[in-house]
């Protein structure tokens, strides 16, 4: 599994990088099967939020480091440096940018975006 990762340099450019999320075979449920799991990090918030199609037009920085889940819909976001990329549902993006440029995040389609945020720890 990969995570998708926007994040901004000393210039305040953004940019987006891949990282694979280590897993380990361990027994998580049991009597269940042993499953691959990561690391825990600390969730601080978590919330659901609707984006309308069309939305938006607007650069900006994320307001806390978080991890989105796209649930439903379709999301071209664009990184300061011009790299763009379509999320799709199941897609998980950490939103490191706090500072910087920003990113662009534009709902594609004629439906809403649905998100799961997760306020993501240090």
């Amino acid at each position: 599994m990969d995570l998708i990762e926007i994040f901004s340099d000393t210039d305040g450019e953004t940019h987006f990088r891949r990282s694979p999320v280590p897993m380990s075979l361990r027994e998580f449920a049991p009597p269940s099967r042993a499953v691959g799991v990561s690391t825990e990090t600390t969730a601080t918030t978590s919330l659901f939020l609707e984006a309308p199609p069309g939305w938006d037009d607007s650069f900006h920085t994320t307001p806390r480091r978080q991890l989105a889940v796209l649930l439903e819909g379709s999301l071209k976001v664009t990184a300061s440096d011009g790299e763009a990329l379509t999320v799709a549902p199941g897609d998980v993006v950490l939103l490191n940018d706090l500072t910087g440029k920003g990113h662009l995040s534009e709902v594609q389609g004629d439906r809403p975006a649905r998100f799961l945020l997760v306020g993501y720890g240090d």
